[in-house]
């Protein structure tokens, strides 16, 4: 027997709240997913050519310590960003 509301549609069918044991199986998979994703891409990302002497590519001298310089582009932008 069918059990129907007065407007005579079938009531949603009631499920059981996910118990917290699921939840937490659920967060560890992902995390284990997103870390050996990050893991694969660092491995795929070191084994191309170059990527060695990009890493170790020094700045070039007085780059360093050359610090904070006021160029037209920043004196532009104060200008217009003052109050």
């Amino acid at each position: 027997m069918s059990h129907r509301s007065s407007s005579g549609k079938s009531p949603l069918p009631v499920t059981a709240p996910p118990s917290s044991s699921a939840d937490l199986k659920r967060r560890h998979f992902l995390l284990a997913l997103g870390a050996g994703g990050v893991s694969a891409a660092s491995v795929a990302v070191a084994a191309l050519p170059g990527a060695t002497e990009a890493i170790t590519t020094q700045a070039p001298a007085g780059a360093a310590d050359a610090g904070y310089r006021e160029t037209e582009h920043v004196r532009d932008y104060y200008r217009t960003a003052r109050v």
